[in-house]
């Protein structure tokens, strides 16, 4: 990509804050957004103060990926910044893992579906629709547990909206068959974010423990799974599906887990 500026959605922190990173370490112009100013500025400063000379690189933004106008706007004014996006990443999402269906509350269920996947519907239709009149682009959409049809336990409502971003993804890919725009995958695996270890401290003692146990073992931290995922997605010209957590990868886990101790939690006095 010539013009390399991209937009990533929920980015002011978490694994997004880490794409913006590892953006701006491969010389990106960026454009970092989460539902609160206050938290992209904070993103914006706290990336300037790891580079100083990624200040003039940086936009910071405010965007509800619900409300269309809101993307639309992500769009408009990043175009307006630094010219047009040529990289639109729809990372944005909501989890509540652990509680069955019926303990779902609709306030969850209704934030989980509208920003996992309305979200993810109308960051493709803004950016397929700049794209294709800019004549070239590349969107990625993220996926996770559940999206391939896999039965995650405790996970039946965010399962249920990123098996529905896989076939968004997979039907986009056949509408634009032929067109410059390049979509591809990300399952970044499970990751050690701010929202997980809410969950986890809001978690009884005894429920707890045992989310920490299989945690230390398939979880990582996303300074050390973002690297290698942007290298992966800017890799080549086609479509990919990168996943960063594969089957054979969480069997060599589990196996070697008896013999590795792995610690991914200390020092957050959980």
């Amino acid at each position: 990509m010539a013009d390399k500026i991209a937009v990533i959605t929920g980015s002011s922190k978490g694994i997004g804050f880490g794409y913006a990173r590892e953006l701006l370490r491969r010389d990106f112009h960026v454009t970092v957004c989460g539902r609160d100013q206050a938290a992209a500025d904070a993103a914006r400063e706290q990336l300037i103060d790891e580079q100083l000379t990624w200040r003039e690189k940086l936009l910071a933004m405010t965007c509800n990926v619900a409300v269309l106008s809101d993307v639309q706007g992500l769009w408009n004014t990043t175009q307006q910044h630094f010219g047009t996006p040529t990289l639109w990443i729809n990372n944005a999402g909501f989890a509540r893992s652990g509680p069955t269906l019926l303990e779902l509350s609709p306030d969850e269920i209704e934030h989980m579906v509208e920003t996992n996947l309305i979200g993810t519907i109308h960051g493709c239709q803004v950016a397929v629709q700049g794209m294709l009149k800019a004549g070239e682009g590349y969107l990625i959409n993220t996926l996770g547990g559940g999206a391939k049809g896999q039965v995650v336990k405790g996970m039946i409502g965010y399962s249920t909206t990123k098996r529905a971003v896989k076939a968004i993804t997979d039907s986009l890919r056949k509408e634009l068959k032929g067109k410059p725009i390049r979509i591809s995958t990300v399952s970044p695996g499970v990751n050690l974010t701010e929202g997980m270890l809410r969950e986890i401290r809001a978690l009884p003692p005894g429920e707890r423990e045992k989310t920490i146990k299989p945690l230390n073992i398939i979880g990582d931290r996303v300074e050390t799974t973002t690297p290698w995922l942007i290298d992966r997605l800017l890799e080549g010209e086609e479509h990919r599906d990168v996943s960063w957590l594969t089957g054979g990868k969480l069997m060599g886990r589990f196996l070697l887990a008896p013999f590795k101790k792995r610690d991914l939690l200390s020092g957050y006095r959980l």
